[in-house]
């Protein structure tokens, strides 16, 4: 009995322990910082049959969050959605505006869930599922990308519009 007590005691105190440890790191919260102004090219064939450039101004919030117990990672993305998508071939080019929240769930094991919901512009490049292609969603969407980046599973529920098709 004397053992059991001892054993439950020891039990309780290294939970107590515990508790006074991981409270200050779950208390915690996520990193954040300003996400910056940012323009990318890409060339002819990569998400559309001609080059596109994207252009988007500093807007928004940046939170990385600590790394939970399983390896896994989330880094999510909010703000107010404002670029111009344009053609770079014959300078069409495609307004965007609207609000946004993507979140980045970096597993342990190298694979990545995106889950965007709001207004979010999107590229496939020809490895990925459905690509290429480029889509300006507004609703919410869940992409599956493996260790190497490709996306291999998509789903979306809201409206769609079809980027490359918008700027031929």
């Amino acid at each position: 009995m004397v053992r059991f007590v001892r054993t439950t005691i020891a039990s309780v105190l290294t939970l107590a322990l515990l508790a006074l440890v991981v409270a200050p790191v779950a208390a915690a919260g996520p990193e954040r910082s300003k996400i910056s102004a940012w323009t990318v090219d890409f060339p002819s064939g990569t998400l559309c049959e001609f080059a596109v450039r994207w252009d988007f101004p500093a807007d928004g919030t940046q939170l990385v969050f600590p790394v939970r117990s399983n390896g896994d990672q989330l880094v999510r993305a909010v703000g107010r959605l404002r670029g111009t998508i344009t053609n770079v071939d014959d300078d069409r080019s495609f307004m965007l505006r609207g609000g946004y929240r993507l979140d980045l769930l970096f597993h342990a094991d190298g694979t990545i869930d995106a889950v965007g919901s709001g207004t979010i512009v999107a590229g496939y490049f020809p490895t990925d599922v459905g690509g290429p292609s480029m889509w300006f969603f507004r609703g919410r969407f869940h992409d599956m990308v493996d260790a190497t980046f490709t996306a291999t599973a998509h789903s979306f529920r809201g409206n769609a519009t079809d980027l490359c098709a918008a700027l031929s």
